[in-house]
């Protein structure tokens, strides 16, 4: 297992930056030395704290590009789903770490993201409720229209009214 772990530190799934793969890979050194450890009363103790300070170095590293991703590729991708596999976690972990950190879901970060867009978007007098819909890949109008209703309140052409 050690073995399969530290090649993909090596070549990992997607690209980190050299301090990232040396946090990482410091880590993987740990839990192989501890293992090659013959006689240790607090073998278990070891690599369990070890696994955990490993399992939060990954997710020092997720995180941050998770908020990327989803700044940048909001407009085109509403699903949790898609930033996961962009991640390579599941989704469920995705929004349960998130929640524990944030207080709020992946899906309700993205929806945030994608409401922010949504509103400078409209409130540019040269784009329509449709172009808006275009523009950050809904369906239709009308589904953009509910979306937006739902977390603002107020309708999309109410907003380009009132402003």
């Amino acid at each position: 297992m050690a073995a399969y772990v530290y090649r993909h530190v090596l070549e990992p799934f997607i690209p980190l930056e050299k301090q990232d793969l040396l946090r990482i890979q410091s880590h993987v050194d740990m839990l192989r030395h501890t293992l090659q450890q013959k006689e240790n009363h607090f073998l278990l103790e070891m690599l369990e704290n070890t696994l955990r300070s490993l399992i939060l170095e990954v997710w020092n590293i997720i995180l941050p590009r998770f908020l990327y991703l989803m700044h940048t590729n909001c407009r085109y991708h509403h699903t949790v789903k898609w930033y996961a596999d962009q991640l390579y976690v599941s989704p469920d972990a995705l929004s349960a770490k998130l929640k524990k950190l944030y207080g709020k879901t992946a899906n309700q970060l993205i929806s945030e993201s994608l409401i922010e867009e949504a509103k400078v978007c409209l409130l540019n007098p040269a784009n329509s409720v449709q172009d808006v819909a275009e523009k950050l890949c809904f369906s239709d109008q009308a589904s953009f229209s509910k979306f937006f209703k739902r977390y603002c309140g107020v309708s999309p052409g109410q907003l380009k009214k009132q402003a």
